[in-house]
């Protein structure tokens, strides 16, 4: 079955070409119609209720067979079951956001969920074209997790308490200590820790050897301090209500 098949088929895909543009263009779409129509959104509860829960399903229904495609074609089906990559991480969360919608959740999801981003404008998944299974997967698994970070953003008006990044550097240091350990002991690359992607992306800057984690990582640090600062916090007034009610 070439859909599945282990290979690309006819059509190979590259970045920044207009098959990738266009794919951009579709989920950029998908975002701007969200944010002008979240007012008309909100008012629908069923609408509001199941969209999140409908396009997860499809993403999972993706993210499933993928794992059977890995293993039917013998491509690292135990490394990529497990998850350690940021976008596994994310996709992970989508579950426990749309059922629990908890607000611990949304703000590590909200930090994390770039790595979606990084994804989908610089594509790691082979040349596998738009007439493969893979090709599907990548991006719709990808949009959708970048998607449900601005429906909440947007629709169901989630904001970022104060101590947000603190909350976040708390859950992600001794997660990066753990996969950067697992990553010398078996010799693996999750979370490009230990080195750039295989394909060309702005990893490539860091350089490689003992600095470029420390590269990384300050890096990191740089882009999480900033998607603080620009993101809707929970107003103080509001914080100090509710400390004071409960």
């Amino acid at each position: 079955m070439w859909f599945f098949g282990k290979e690309p088929y006819s059509h190979e895909f590259a970045g920044f070409t207009w098959l990738h543009w266009t794919v951009l263009g579709v989920l950029v779409l998908g975002m701007c119609l969200t944010v002008v129509f979240k007012k008309k959104l909100r008012e629908q509860p069923r609408v509001r209720r199941f969209l999140p829960l409908w396009l997860g399903c499809v993403a999972w229904t993706l993210e499933i067979v993928y794992h059977w495609w890995t293993y039917i074609n013998d491509l690292d089906f135990v490394f990529n079951l497990v998850p350690l990559e940021l976008c596994y991480v994310s996709l992970l969360l989508t579950v426990v956001l749309v059922i629990t919608r908890s607000q611990a959740v949304f703000e590590i999801y909200y930090f994390i969920s770039l790595g979606a981003v990084a994804a989908l404008l610089f594509p790691a998944f082979g040349a596998y074209g738009i007439d493969h299974f893979r090709f599907w997967h990548y991006f719709i698994c990808h949009g959708f997790i970048t998607w449900l970070t601005v429906w909440f953003l947007a629709v169901e008006q989630y904001r970022l308490r104060r101590s947000a990044l603190l909350r976040l550097m708390a859950f992600m240091l001794p997660f990066v200590a753990l996969v950067r350990f697992i990553d010398w002991y078996f010799s693996v690359n999750y979370m490009y820790l230990a080195g750039p992607t295989g394909s060309s992306s702005p990893l490539d800057f860091l350089g490689s050897g003992p600095m470029y984690l420390v590269k990384f990582i300050g890096l990191a640090v740089a882009i999480f301090t900033v998607m603080y600062l620009v993101a809707p916090k929970e107003p103080r007034a509001e914080r100090i209500a509710t400390l004071t009610d409960g």
